[in-house]
C-alpha cells in the first residue's frame, strides 16, 4: 500500500489512521468515488494489529473482497466484520467464506452486536443508501450518531474510530452538511474542472470538520492529485508528477 503513504505524510498521520475516537467523513461523486480510501484505511489499521468492521449500503462482501487482493490488502474472517446493509434476507447458505458476519435488519439488535464487538475501526460505506429506502435525514443521523457513541466508549481503552463513506449530490446534501458538523475530519473527493486526464483522475481536499477542535491538536487542511489504476491509487501535489 505505498501508493497512499504521500497521503498519510501530508496529514502528519504517521500510521496512515485518524486518531482513535475521532469521526473521519469521506464524501464522493459520480467522477471521484472516495471508497478508494477504504482499502487504505483497512490496511493500516490491520497493521496496527485493529479489526476493521465494514458496514456495507452498497456493495456485497464479495465485492470488497476482491477490491482488496487487487490492492494488496490481506483480509480474513477474523480481521475483517462485514455487515450486509444491502439486502435483508437468510445468508446461511453462502459459503462461509462469503457469509456476512451479521446481517442489518432491526437497528437495535444491530446496536448491539456493534456494542459486544472488540474495539475496531469502523467503516460505514454508502450509509446515504438509508435515504433511498425512505428514512429522512434525522433517522440516518440518528443511525450514525449510535454508532458514533458505541466507538467512542470502545475507544476509552483501545484504538477504535468511526469513517463514514456518502456519495454526494443534490438528494444528499443536506445530510452531509449535517455530518460535517459530526465530523473531526472530511476528506472531499471531486472532479477536476477540466476532466479526468490520464495522469490525474481527481482531487482531494482533506479538512477538519467542526469537531476537530476537541482534538486541541495541530493540522494542516490538505489539497492533494491522485491517479486510480486497476491495482493502487496514487496521490500527489497538484503540479508534480504521479510516476
Amino acid at each position: 500500500m505505498a501508493t497512499y503513504k504521500s497521503l498519510s505524510a501530508s496529514l502528519n498521520w504517521p500510521t496512515g489512521q485518524p486518531p482513535s475516537r475521532t469521526t473521519t467523513l469521506i464524501t464522493g461523486t459520480l467522477s471521484a468515488e472516495g471508497s478508494i480510501l477504504i482499502p487504505h484505511f483497512t490496511n493500516t489499521t490491520f497493521e496496527a494489529q485493529t479489526p476493521v468492521i465494514l458496514i456495507s449500503f452498497r456493495h456485497t462482501y464479495n465485492h470488497y473482497m476482491h477490491i482488496m487482493r487487487k490492492m494488496g490488502v490481506h483480509t480474513n474472517r477474523h480481521n475483517l466484520q462485514f455487515v450486509n446493509a444491502l439486502a435483508k434476507g437468510d445468508f446461511s447458505n453462502l459459503p462461509p467464506a462469503t457469509r456476512p458476519h451479521f446481517t442489518l435488519n432491526e437497528w437495535p439488535e444491530f446496536f448491539q452486536w456493534l456494542s459486544e464487538q472488540k474495539p475496531s475501526m469502523v467503516i460505514l460505506d454508502g450509509v446515504c443508501g438509508l435515504l433511498d429506502v425512505g428514512h429522512n435525514v434525522d433517522s440516518v443521523l440518528q443511525f450514525i450518531g449510535s454508532c458514533q457513541r458505541i466507538v467512542e466508549e470502545k475507544a476509552k481503552d483501545e484504538y477504535a474510530a468511526l469513517v463514514v463513506n456518502v456519495f454526494l449530490d443534490e438528494f444528499s446534501e443536506l445530510l452531509v452538511r449535517s455530518l460535517v458538523r459530526r465530523a473531526h475530519f472530511l476528506f472531499s473527493f471531486e472532479g477536476l474542472a477540466s476532466g479526468a486526464s490520464s495522469g490525474v483522475s481527481g482531487q482531494l481536499t482533506v479538512v477538519p470538520g467542526h469537531l476537530f477542535c476537541q482534538l486541541q491538536k495541530a493540522f494542516s487542511p490538505a489539497l492533494l492529485h491522485y491517479r486510480v489504476s486497476d491495482t493502487s491509487v496514487q496521490f500527489f501535489s497538484p503540479g508534480q508528477s504521479n510516476t
